[in-house]
Order: C-alpha cells, then sequence, then structure tokens
C-alpha cells in the first residue's frame, strides 16, 4: 500500500501546473542498456510515449532533446547536417519540438544559459559538454526551428551565435574550425531564412549553400569571415 502512495503522490506533483515531467527509463553505460541486442532495440527504448508527447510543455520538449542519451550520434555520419537528418528519423522527440510552434524562445533560453564549459543555471546533463553545445548549436540551425521564431527571437538568437562564435575563438575545446562552424550555422541560417539581401546576392552563395546543407568545412577561411561580416550587419540593421 505505501509503494502505491508513494508513487500516487509522485503523479500528483508531476501534474500540478499541467507540468509533465518524464525521463529516459535506460541509458547506454548502464547494464541494462547492454542487454539490448539490436539497435532497433535501443533506438525503441528512447522514444518518448505518444501520451507524453501530447502533454509535454515546450521547456520539457526542449529537455528532453538536450538530454537525449544519444544526443552524440551526429558526429558518426560524413557531415552534422546527415547525422542529425538520421537521429530525426529515429527520435520522435526531435521531431515532434522542430513541429513546435513554442520550442524556439525555450531552445534559446538553453542556449544563452550554455557557457563554454556546461550549464550556468539550469540543472541538465552536460557530460561531454564539448560535443553538447555543438549538437545544441545544430538543433538550433534547422530550419524548422528558426521559421518559427518571431523576428525577435531570431535577433536575440543571432546575437548570442556571434557571441559563442567570438567566445570559441579563444577556447582551446571550441576553436578549431570545427567547433567554430556549429556556431557559424546558426548565424548562416538566420541569413538565409530571413532573405537578407548581403547574404543572398553573395558570390560565394554556392560554397554557403553547401555548407547549409552539411554542416561541415569550407575549403576557404574567407568564406567563414564572410558570414561574420554579414551576420555584424544585419545586426546592426536591426537596431538602428
Amino acid at each position: 500500500m505505501k509503494f502505491f502512495f508513494i508513487i500516487f503522490i509522485s503523479l500528483a506533483l508531476n501534474a500540478q501546473d499541467n507540468i509533465v515531467t518524464w525521463d529516459y527509463p535506460i541509458k547506454p553505460g548502464t547494464e541494462a542498456w547492454d542487454i539490448f541486442q539490436t539497435e532497433d532495440e535501443r533506438i525503441a527504448i528512447l522514444q518518448v510515449p505518444e501520451e507524453i508527447l501530447a502533454t509535454l510543455s515546450s521547456d520539457e520538449a526542449v529537455r528532453l532533446c538536450i538530454e537525449l542519451p544519444v544526443f552524440f550520434i551526429f558526429t558518426a555520419f560524413n557531415n552534422p547536417q546527415e547525422g542529425f537528418s538520421v537521429m530525426l528519423s529515429r527520435y520522435n522527440i526531435l521531431r515532434n519540438t522542430l513541429l513546435r510552434n513554442d520550442a524556439g524562445s525555450s531552445l534559446i533560453a538553453a542556449y544563452k544559459d550554455a557557457g563554454l564549459s556546461g550549464f550556468r543555471a539550469l540543472h541538465y546533463c552536460d557530460e561531454f559538454w564539448s560535443i553538447k553545445l555543438l549538437y545544441l548549436e545544430l538543433l538550433l540551425s534547422q530550419k524548422e526551428i528558426l521559421r518559427s521564431m518571431s523576428s525577435e527571437d531570431k535577433l536575440e538568437l543571432i546575437m548570442e551565435a556571434k557571441s559563442k562564435f567570438l567566445e570559441k575563438t579563444t577556447n582551446e575545446n571550441f576553436s578549431s574550425i570545427p567547433g567554430l562552424l556549429f556556431s557559424l550555422k546558426i548565424m548562416a541560417s538566420i541569413l538565409d531564412v530571413e532573405e537578407y539581401e548581403e547574404f543572398m546576392s553573395s558570390p560565394n552563395k554556392e560554397a554557403i549553400t553547401q555548407f547549409l546543407n552539411t554542416g561541415w568545412w569550407f575549403e576557404d577561411v574567407t568564406t567563414i569571415e564572410e558570414i561574420y561580416r554579414m551576420t555584424y550587419n544585419y545586426i546592426n540593421s536591426k537596431n538602428e
């Protein structure tokens, strides 16, 4: 009887203010995870139940995206965007979040709380942070997310991505070109979604489009400098 009373209290607390909480029941690195024999089994255990998805707040949906136990697998593919697309096809929490019209502000709040060594105030797991921050940036650079944001949100986000880019240039964990590209992808994606005139008429548009489609590498660092310059001009034009 005592056991069922504890369960009841737990459910009641989770139901307060219509906040639904849920966590992944089995995670990599545990003995229970090792029992699974196939990739399909591992994918299945990380699906959020449909009845939970239907009642999640945007903050909770973003938390579950950030704390997806296999967030790092985008690194196992030819390029980050391909890896994210595979993750999107596998995990329903990512699909659910990209379809939301209210996820943008929650993602921006998480991104602004993210320092170069972990979250500052949010109690999210920041294990393997040098990859998790890039994963968060990759998520934020998705056009489905950006198109759901207001102009004010996109301005706030591009300013934060520019700030992160500058911070990374002097940080040993992120200062390499690959580490910088994830902040840059947010910046370029916003310029693209906004159809910023300077961006749309860039003589390097083909190279930039390839970058947006892959999230990876430039043969010439002057393209990185160009995107940064256009971002600077875009922010100034919005703040005039």
